[in-house]
């Protein structure tokens, strides 16, 4: 695949422009979220920088086991950071269900763990590792 941005976002020197958020299950029944202000033009470019950036070390930390959905939010909300009002239930026939309350139409992208594990795949090959 070839990306349409001319700087990686983990390689800009710009200010955070999205959330993201990793939705994890963390056993007996509990969900856990992982929050990290991130860089991007828009949601899958944000979620290239969570991966690729510092704290994704080369994507490393973000795909570990247990991963259910990264949720990327336009903008910086400390609050949101804090208490993202994202709901998780399970979906009929297995897997989840994820909703953010309050979201109006295009500030949330989720990407499911297939959606990231192949973006993670197509950078790797194009760029090898991060930072």
């Amino acid at each position: 695949m070839t990306f349409t941005w001319k700087t990686p976002p983990w390689q800009r020197n710009e200010d955070s422009t999205h959330m993201a958020v990793l939705v994890a299950d963390a056993g007996d029944g509990q969900i856990s979220f992982n929050t990290q202000s991130v860089r991007g033009d828009n949601a899958a470019e944000a979620l290239a920088d969570l991966l690729m950036g510092p704290g994704g070390a080369g994507g490393g930390a973000v795909l570990l086991p247990g991963l259910l959905a990264v949720v990327v939010r336009r903008g910086i909300d400390v609050m949101w950071m804090a208490r993202p009002p994202i709901e998780v239930s399970p979906a009929d026939g297995g897997g989840f269900n994820i909703a953010v309350a309050g979201a109006e139409e295009g500030e949330v992208t989720a990407f499911s763990v297939e959606e990231v594990q192949a973006l993670y795949d197509r950078i790797k090959s194009e760029y090898g590792g991060g930072q």
